[in-house]
């Protein structure tokens, strides 16, 4: 648990298009260790599935650019290696359950053939009868019957097709899983299932996992640590203790927060984080969270605020750099 698969170090990502310039991650720093699941929450256009597609190097092409920054996955400079490089990572080192499963699925292979595409591609299966077994393996793993591996996607429903797309992910036994809204399109009791799922097969193989999520019931019930990120930069970290349990955090936390129904208290009305994530196209000077902030000082709207750490635990805000107490109110 305590050797270091993943660290991303200063990474900034922009897209590039004809109309803009957008700035989509723009500094973080990201460390993972084996075994371990990471939460990255944030809202939409926070720059979360960006970063995962970074990991495994599939930015559209000529539109999105890693600028500056080192990606080191199992030792190995992702940034750096060739896409020959990256088709032998994708898979076996690193995987990714895409946040539609209805769209990630080639509508014109049967499942089972699908499964062992990645398979052939990666290991080194001497016959197809070995195939064959291995598919069957990999779906009552996921909690499918093997004799529906000749079934094609649009003959499965929702909740299955995930499983195929976990599947899928898993075949190879990666090292890391991203997993980016794997539930989102799942009615309440299959997310459940699916999630469920996913840790036991975690705990199994042993893998890595940054689920991508805006479900901090999610990350309460499955991860290790957590990253909140807002307008392309990581702005607190911590184990899951330190998160839901700590007396400090960043006030975009703490509106995440109040954002959420609680069962204990009773009110009219939930407490929304006023207006809306910075335009990526043309961010703010400053704390990018500081046009939203109930907190927000002069300093906040010039200065980007330096991160404060303790115990692991950091928060990158203007009101502990100054000494003072946090905003948990």
């Amino acid at each position: 648990m305590d050797e270091r698969l993943l660290e991303i170090k200063d990474l900034y990502v922009e897209y590039i298009t004809d109309d803009a310039q957008v700035f989509a991650v723009n500094g973080i720093d990201l460390s993972l260790n084996k075994g371990e699941t990471l939460g990255l929450v944030g809202e939409t256009g926070a720059g979360k599935t960006t970063t995962a597609l970074s990991i495994m190097r599939l930015l559209p092409e000529k539109v999105g650019l890693i600028r500056k920054g080192t990606i080191l996955l199992d030792g190995r400079n992702v940034t750096e290696a060739t896409e020959a490089d990256m088709r032998l990572l994708r898979g076996e080192t690193v995987s990714m359950i895409f946040q539609d499963p209805m769209t990630s699925l080639n509508p014109v292979l049967t499942v089972g053939d699908q499964i062992a595409e990645v398979l052939e591609l990666h290991k080194k299966f001497k016959t197809k009868p070995e195939v064959e077994a291995r598919v069957d393996e990999i779906l009552k793993m996921v909690g499918l019957p093997p004799e529906r591996k000749h079934d094609y996607p649009h003959q499965f429903s929702g909740g299955m097709k995930q499983r195929i797309v976990i599947a899928i992910a898993l075949a190879c036994e990666p090292l890391l899983l991203l997993a980016d809204e794997p539930t989102t399109a799942l009615d309440v009791t299959i997310q459940a299932q699916v999630l469920a799922l996913m840790n036991e097969l975690k705990k199994n193989l042993n893998t890595a996992m940054i689920l991508i999520t805006h479900d901090l019931g999610v990350v309460a019930q499955t991860c290790d640590k957590v990253a909140i990120m807002y307008a392309g930069e990581i702005i607190e970290t911590g184990t899951v203790e330190q998160i839901f349990s700590g007396d400090r955090h960043h006030p975009y936390t703490v509106g995440l927060f109040q954002s959420i129904p609680d069962l204990k208290k009773k009110t009219r009305r939930l407490h929304p984080i006023d207006g809306l994530m910075p335009d990526p196209t043309d961010l703010p000077s400053g704390c990018k969270f500081h046009t939203r902030c109930p907190h927000c000082m002069e300093t906040c709207k010039t200065m980007n605020p330096q991160p404060y750490e303790e115990d692991g635990h950091m928060i990158r805000c203007h009101l502990y750099g100054q000494g003072s107490q946090a905003a948990t109110d």
